[in-house]
């Protein structure tokens, strides 16, 4: 295939893929990657770093995207823990520079999942995220 034909194509199916409301195990997979990914901020949140908050929330808020997905499913919190930690398992045997790759690639469908949603589900999406992260601040 010519490269001309191919970016074009390539392009409509990373679209295609994108509104897709991603599967319980993608979601599983984001949750953990961008949970690991959100730890090194979540401590210096609280140790009352401002910066690292600004850092934290975008993160945390795409996770919730993913989270929100897969309630829209109807996965059940236990099995959604459960996915999630299996997960976390498999990223740990990963190494860094592919666990940031995975990490890049859910911040970027949480984004465009979170852009897709109805302005409720924006709207309890970033409610929960900013909870969390005010949440982590308290817990010093």
């Amino acid at each position: 295939m010519r490269p001309t034909l191919l970016v074009p194509l390539l392009l409509a199916t990373s679209l295609a893929t994108a509104q897709a409301a991603p599967t319980p195990d993608r979601a599983a997979n984001c949750v953990a990657a961008l949970k690991t990914r959100a730890e090194p901020l979540a401590q210096r949140v609280r140790q009352g770093d401002a910066n690292a908050e600004t850092q934290l929330l975008p993160i945390v808020t795409d996770s919730f995207a993913f989270i929100g997905s897969s309630y829209k499913q109807g996965i059940e919190s236990a099995k959604a823990t459960e996915m999630m930690k299996a997960a976390e398992a498999r990223q740990a045997q990963l190494p860094p520079d592919e666990l940031v790759k995975i990490q890049d690639g859910c911040q970027i469908e949480g984004k465009l999942l979170l852009a897709q949603a109805s302005a409720f589900e924006r709207m309890f999406v970033n409610h929960a995220a900013r909870k969390r992260v005010d949440k982590l601040k308290r817990t010093n």
